[in-house]
């Protein structure tokens, strides 16, 4: 059971908007749950929206690396939400089933680059607050411009944040977007 209640019907001009915006974007599902809890908070709920639209649209990151760290970080942190959400986005930006399947074990799998398992890697660390974290994003500057590695950190703490809100409050992952997770999920 969620820790707050879902703001199901907005009660301002302004969030009935920002609802609008939320529902034309979720391309089927609605106005998704994390906004409605997120509701309670209208500023910080629109702040964090136009900070989710720049790392989602406006980043020289490529897109599938930002995926594979935002969903190998609901992994870590156990975020069936989270990582039901960006399965779908990761597919959309040229992710499979089996990159997905293989996060988990990525250091053992041959389907990830010398740079993905070192994105993972760096993920791993920056998620977890592991002093290696700025040895590996020295190592990532053999890959990645200056910029594209303030992106991705950016990416992870923004989805660790994310991951923390969703968590802390329970909120409930939609009914259709379950099956975006891949059978047997398991964190």
């Amino acid at each position: 059971m969620p820790a707050v209640s879902s703001i199901e019907s907005p009660d301002t001009p302004e969030l009935r908007d920002f609802y609008a915006t939320i529902e034309g974007a979720s391309r089927g599902l609605g106005v998704l749950n994390v906004f409605k809890v997120m509701a309670h908070s209208p500023e910080l709920m629109q702040s964090w929206w136009r900070m989710m639209v720049v790392l989602l649209t406006r980043l020289q990151l490529d897109a599938r690396i930002r995926e594979l760290a935002i969903l190998r970080l609901f992994q870590l942190k156990g975020s069936s939400y989270g990582f039901a959400h960006h399965v779908r986005i990761g597919k959309d930006v040229g992710l499979t089933d089996e990159d997905i399947a293989s996060l988990a074990a990525y250091a053992k799998s041959d389907r990830f680059s010398t740079l993905d398992r070192l994105v993972l890697q760096y993920t791993d660390a920056a998620t977890n607050l592991d002093k290696s974290a700025p040895v590996l994003a020295r190592e990532l500057r053999a890959h990645l411009s200056e910029r594209e590695v303030v992106e991705l950190t950016f990416c992870i703490a923004n989805w660790n944040l994310m991951a923390h809100l969703l968590m802390s409050l329970d909120v409930e992952l939609e009914p259709a977007a379950k099956e975006f997770l891949p059978p047997g999920w398991e964190a």
